[in-house]
């Protein structure tokens, strides 16, 4: 279980009982940076715009709308959003209805916690490794519109990033394989870490820092 990536997710439970909502309230919300709870899928859609959740855990038997019906408005309106189905029943319908919908997982009741846990784990872990490469790829465009021997350097660190968006290379490294100057690549990461863009974890060693967002708020590392 990925505990830093619960942290950074907003859950949304569903459920037409209070005692359910309420276990689920109280094992997630110490592990999970947000989580809503409601009662009907009505509430559910009201809560998606406000709330901008992360997953949605949701019951199958509910009044009026099921979270079977709830699971397919969610992904046509919201194909970013993970969606768990949770049923008392095994009934192969429900599970085959929602393999079909494309849930993001299926757990059945009484649901136990380190189940439950481990699917929202896997899939916070998805959307962070997600929203990290976006985040990279997203300044490599950035830097193909800029140029310059500074936007050289910084686009060689982003593309060497390993799968941990670590940057392993030293400045004399840099230099050689650019034809660049030392101080001019010193510069460069200097900038980096300065605007929060690196972060440094030994030396010769930087991860991309993905704690903020560096298109909107941090420009002067370009400059």
């Amino acid at each position: 279980m990925n505990v830093q990536a619960l942290k950074k997710i907003t859950i949304l439970c569903v459920d037409d009982e209070q005692d359910s909502l309420d276990q689920m309230h109280l094992a997630l919300n110490s592990f999970c940076k947000k989580t809503v709870c409601v009662m009907s899928a009505e509430k559910a859609l009201e809560a998606m715009a406000a709330e901008k959740p992360d997953i949605v855990v949701t019951d199958v038997r509910m009044p009026d709308m099921s979270g079977i019906e709830l699971l397919e408005v969610i992904k046509t309106k919201f194909p970013e959003v993970s969606v768990v189905i949770v049923s008392a029943h095994s009934e192969v319908e429900y599970l085959l209805a929602a393999i079909r919908l494309k849930a993001d997982g299926y757990l059945l009741k009484p649901m136990n916690l380190y189940d439950l846990l481990d699917v929202l784990s896997r899939l916070a872990v998805q959307k962070m490794i997600k929203s990290e490469l976006a985040q990279k790829n997203l300044l490599l465009k950035l830097l193909n519109t800029i140029g310059g021997k500074r936007v050289q350097i910084i686009e060689h660190i982003i593309t060497n990033l390993d799968e941990n968006l670590v940057f392993n290379g030293t400045y004399d490294d840099i230099a050689a394989a650019l034809n660049a100057s030392k101080p001019t690549v010193v510069g460069a990461f200097q900038s980096l870490i300065e605007n929060e863009v690196l972060v440094r974890i030994k030396n010769g060693a930087y991860k991309l820092n993905t704690e903020i967002d560096i298109f909107t708020e941090r420009r002067d590392y370009l400059e």
